[in-house]
């Protein structure tokens, strides 16, 4: 990144958890990349630099939520399975799916059952997952607008880079053409046409 950018672009838009090192390479390679002429150009860059990241943020947030839901997804499936006539292992107590949800993420013995359990009413590990998503998918679709958003907000600045670039070369044809065009502006004579 140019000392000019590092000037220009101000605090990477960042969270805690995340590097400002990664950010400023992002800029680097941005700016390598669009290679930009002045602050204006210099200010998208650095703006589409930070809606990257914050596309990224969003999409691993997907991820983590529907991580985080897993717990309340094993929960519900081990309540509809456990109360099935068909299920051999009785449970009188209520809290019965909570405590083996909770013992499946560290015991082995009970994720050797759970697995059991689930393959005994054709499902596995992914029964989870799929719980997990559904339980969370507005939160999901909330965030995939989010990241819609964001993208299209980056392509704009993209545009703009790209539009704003037309207008200065137009602008400058256009005053290049008014000099040429403008009488009072002295020529330029041979040297060997010159009179003295």
């Amino acid at each position: 990144m140019t000392s000019s950018a590092k000037q220009n672009s101000g605090l990477p838009p960042l969270l805690v958890t995340e590097s400002q090192d990664q950010f400023a390479s992002l800029c680097g390679e941005l700016e390598q990349e669009i290679q930009p002429k002045g602050v204006i150009e210099r200010t998208y860059v650095h703006d589409i630099a930070s809606l990257i990241c914050e596309s990224q943020r969003l999409r691993c947030y997907k991820t983590v939520i529907v991580n985080n839901s897993r717990l309340a997804a094993l929960r519900r499936i081990l309540e509809q399975l456990l109360c099935h006539p068909d299920t051999d292992v009785p449970y009188d107590d209520e809290q019965a799916p909570e405590d083996i949800a909770r013992s499946w993420f560290d015991n082995k013995k009970t994720r050797t059952g759970v697995a059991k359990l689930l393959r005994r009413f054709q499902m596995d590990e992914r029964a989870i997952e799929a719980e997990a998503f559904r339980l969370c998918s507005e939160d999901v679709e909330r965030l995939d607008r989010m990241v819609t958003a964001s993208e299209f907000r980056r392509d704009k600045a993209l545009r703009c880079i790209a539009e704003y670039r037309q207008i200065l070369s137009k602008q400058l044809q256009q005053a290049a053409d008014r000099i040429l065009d403008n009488d009072d502006v002295p020529r330029l004579v041979a040297m060997g046409k010159r009179s003295d």
